[in-house]
């Protein structure tokens, strides 16, 4: 039998911050690495929207995932106090321009989370990437909506919907276990569509593209939270059997 197969498992916790997309490689410090860049071409703006409102300050916390050649390719509201910042924040980030994280020296993709602050009596007064779900729960504000919810929170798990199963690519590659295991850290958003796709762990790239490229053609049963519809972080693991 040559299919892959495939488990799919909530993650106990959000772990929010810079993650490597493909390829999988593990992090080494040296003179060659160095984190995404952002240049704020543009700055953001308290919203108008909210000008003759009694909302003075507020929060907005955006997924980004900028590949290796610096373009933003996909983002995801994670969490707001009003909507009208998370629109502003998302108008800003589409219009700013990045410069790719390195890592020994080579550019690679990173995916990672934003948090905008916003005080009515001037611009955003801080942007702050979010390293860990510690300190995202310890600094959120009160009164906040959060599009991302934590998996004990859904009123059911995802289910996949007609999984496409990817093609073993074992037989490209000279010596390999009897099976080879590829786990893809990713988001299901409101849709049920797979965003922003994360190698975690995987014995070799052709894996890993056979993984991801597989994934981004599953679709899941929308995540709900009290019947109203909401994202989730989440992993699958593919599970390759080896040449004969």
């Amino acid at each position: 039998m040559n299919s892959p197969s495939y488990r799919l498992w909530c993650l106990a916790a959000l772990a929010f911050g810079a993650a490597v997309t493909l390829p999988a490689r593990p992090t080494v410090v040296s003179s060659g690495n160095s984190p995404l860049v952002i240049e704020q071409t543009v700055e953001p703006q308290f919203p108008n929207a909210l000008a003759f409102s009694p909302v003075s300050d507020g929060t907005a916390d955006i997924v980004v995932n900028v590949d290796a050649t610096g373009k933003l390719v996909d983002l995801l509201i994670a969490s707001y106090t009003n909507r009208a910042f998370a629109d502003e924040a998302v108008s800003v980030l589409r219009r700013w321009q990045y410069t790719p994280a390195r890592e020994n020296g080579e550019p690679i993709g990173v995916r990672t989370t934003l948090r905008f602050d916003f005080r009515a009596t001037g611009r955003v007064v801080s942007l702050t990437a979010i390293d860990t779900i510690e300190l995202l729960e310890a600094t959120r504000p009160h009164h906040l909506t959060r599009v991302i919810c934590q998996p004990a929170e859904l009123d059911r798990p995802p289910a996949a919907l007609a999984p496409v199963s990817p093609a073993n690519p074992a037989h490209r590659i000279a010596a390999t276990a009897p099976r080879n295991s590829v786990v893809v850290d990713f988001y299901i958003d409101e849709k049920g569509v797979p965003r922003m796709p994360v190698v975690v762990e995987s014995p070799h790239d052709v894996f890993s593209q056979a993984a991801v490229g597989a994934l981004t053609q599953w679709r899941f049963t929308a995540p709900t939270r009290g019947g109203k519809p909401v994202a989730v972080r989440v992993r699958q693991q593919f599970i390759f059997p080896g040449s004969s």
